[in-house]
């Protein structure tokens, strides 16, 4: 239903991003403006080549048939994209949170013509994190076509417009029954919305218990149960920082409407279709594997029996084979960050779970009666299950990572915000169920009333949460400045900024020195904003990505002692060690080590300087 119209901008995207991903892992020089324009005259082809052979009938009643529910898809989309580009524009800047690893990842996949990527803050090795939503990212913003500074922005826009007409499409396909309803429709919007922009029960709490929401602080609702993350995609939306998560959210939408339909009508093909979405899910937010393999584990046991359980087990297979291929050329140059899983030694208080989750929790009870009582279950069952199971694994156990002091925190967060999702299309799916447009007002059961104004009133109070946060985050919209993120850096920091372009347009192939930097600060900005690796940027992110922290405090310190040595030798084997071929000198390095200039400026010449910042260029000669 709704001709799977608004699937077409995310196949697309991502089938020209896989083209590139596989062509340039396998040595050929196609991440490039070229390359990427190619590949999607190339897409655009193989996509329409088929329409010539159909037949214009067919062709006009298909879009007569299709027209509402396309035009609704559109509308949300277009909605969502200026939405969110109008909001950012009152606060655009690639700053504070994780923007500059997230900006960092997308300039490396913007200058690297072929994989993996080089990390621009682990200089000589690639990119090990799930990554590949940075890479599409990267392709999306050649085809905006307005660089990195606004096209991050602009990619945030795409993201929203695209999750909530995938949201409604997965809503009004959710059952096996086929008929669209005014019900249907409302309750696909409302969903729509509830499942992007909206946000938990926390503050609808907030607001009994203390009579109103004035001061009302928007990220307690990701951080209300001590030491644990418990964030969703309206708050993502919220801060805008282009991690996993997010890149990831219409494309697990994608994933559950492909199921959703898929298991109207088993076949081996459509298998294919879902295990390329898993594996693009693995390289882009890898937890989403376990989550939405747990998802299709139980989607089988409700289909099984003994008619088809060989098809089935043929369709698992192929559903494998497709992701573990799809997956692999990350897969070969990816190192578990992981270490394990442990039981809790600290639960949830379940008042606090409640306030969390009372009203998506209600929500997907109510789905799940009715898809039960009227035989509608489609994928409604599994799904509704697979949120709750998800909601219950962080009081049982956790996955071990590098922050022992918050133990819970990443695993609660991966869970429950894919629980959220999910609680989300089944809200919308639920709320069509009870909709007065569902009926002749002559003959409205007029008991349902009541049971309609809880249902207003419980959504409306999810859907405060974007306006309360999205004005306090933006400083009440005082100020429209545009969407280019880097106009804060131009102005703050023009020495820095001058490196920046510097190296943007002298591009050697070789690596820089900057001062390290401390996680979530303004550190490593040349390297993040240039696509130029340092020796090593943000430490913490690094000790996490790289296994230990052994290795980056030796990078750290050999750092230091570049700048701070008496010795023009002892310079120069960090540099053949590192080939590094540029050196700056600002003032994260002038407050952070006693630079002895006069041993650098024995290495090379002074290639610019502006603002107190010089950026050195090695000479050659130090590399042979």
């Amino acid at each position: 239903m709704g001709g799977g119209w608004a699937t077409g901008r995310l196949i697309i995207s991502l089938s020209l991003a896989l083209l590139i991903w596989f062509g340039a892992h396998l040595g050929f020089r196609i991440n490039t403006e070229i390359g990427v324009m190619g590949g999607l005259f190339l897409i655009g082809g193989f996509n329409f080549w088929p329409l010539r052979k159909m037949k214009k009938k067919k062709v006009i009643d298909w879009w007569r048939k299709n027209f509402r529910l396309i035009l609704i898809q559109e509308g949300l989309f277009i909605f969502g994209f200026f939405f969110l580009a109008i909001i950012r524009g009152f606060n655009p800047d690639i700053l504070d949170l994780e923007k500059f690893m997230d900006f960092g990842f997308i300039n490396s996949y913007l200058t690297n013509p072929i994989l993996p990527a080089k990390d621009m803050w682990w200089a000589g090795e690639s990119i090990n994190y799930y990554s590949f939503g940075h890479f599409w990212a990267s392709i999306m913003i050649r085809i905006f076509g307005q660089g990195a500074a606004i096209g991050y922005n602009l990619m945030l826009s795409y993201i929203c417009g695209l999750s909530l007409a995938l949201s409604f499409l997965t809503i009004i396909n959710l059952n096996k029954e086929r008929l669209i309803s005014r019900g249907l429709i409302i309750g696909g919007i409302i969903g729509s919305f509830l499942v992007t922009l909206g946000g938990n029960s926390q503050m609808v709490w907030c607001l009994f218990k203390n009579g109103g929401i004035g001061g009302y602080w928007y990220p307690d609702a990701t951080r209300f149960i001590y030491h644990t993350i418990h964030e969703f995609p309206g708050y993502s939306f919220v801060v805008s920082d282009l991690h996993g998560h997010l890149l990831d959210l219409p494309i697990i939408i994608g994933f559950i409407f492909w199921l959703a339909v898929w298991i109207r009508k088993i076949n081996l093909k459509g298998a294919i279709v879902g295990g390329t979405l898993l594996g693009i899910m693995v390289m882009t937010n890898t937890w989403d594997l376990m989550i939405y393999g747990l998802l299709l584990a139980i989607s089988f046991l409700f289909l099984i029996n003994k008619n088809n359980w060989i098809k089935l087990a043929v369709a698992g297979i192929i559903i494998i084979l497709t992701t573990t291929l799809t997956a692999l050329p990350w897969g070969m140059n990816f190192s578990s960050i992981t270490q394990g899983v442990s039981l809790v030694n600290q639960r949830s208080p379940w008042w606090q779970l409640m306030v969390l989750w009372s009203i998506h929790l209600f929500l997907t009870l109510v789905a799940l009666y009715y898809a039960f009582r009227k035989k509608k279950r489609g994928i409604i069952m599994p799904l509704g299950l697979t949120a709750i199971v998800l909601l219950l694994i962080p009081e049982l156990v956790y996955v071990r990572d590098i922050y022992t002091t918050y133990p819970r925190a990443n695993t609660m967060f991966k869970l429950t915000y894919q629980a959220f999702v999910m609680m989300g299309l089944l809200g919308g799916w639920a709320i069509s169920q009870f909709s007065i447009f569902n009926f002749q007002f002559s003959k409205i059961n007029w008991v349902k009333l009541p049971i309609l104004l809880i249902f207003g009133l419980i959504t409306g109070g999810l859907m405060m949460y974007p306006v309360v946060a999205f004005s306090t985050y933006y400083h009440n919209f005082k100020t429209f400045q545009g969407l280019d993120g880097l106009t804060w850096f131009r102005r703050k920091f023009p020495g820095q900024n001058n490196a920046v372009n510097y190296l943007a347009k002298n591009r050697s192939g070789l690596n820089l020195i900057e001062a390290v930097g401390d996680s979530y600060t303004n550190f490593n900005a040349v390297s993040a904003f240039s696509g130029t690796p340092t020796v090593v940027g943000w430490k913490v992110h690094e000790w996490l990505w790289r296994g230990g922290y052994d290795q980056v405090s030796q990078r750290a310190n050999e750092v230091k002692n570049f700048y701070e040595t008496t010795s023009v030798e002892e310079a120069k084997r960090i540099i053949k060690k590192y080939r590094v071929g540029f050196v700056v000198i600002g003032i994260n390095e002038k407050e952070n080590y006693q630079i002895n200039e006069n041993v650098l400026l024995q290495l090379g010449e002074v290639a610019t300087e502006s603002g107190g910042v010089k950026l050195l260029k090695i000479a050659p000669t130090e590399f042979l």
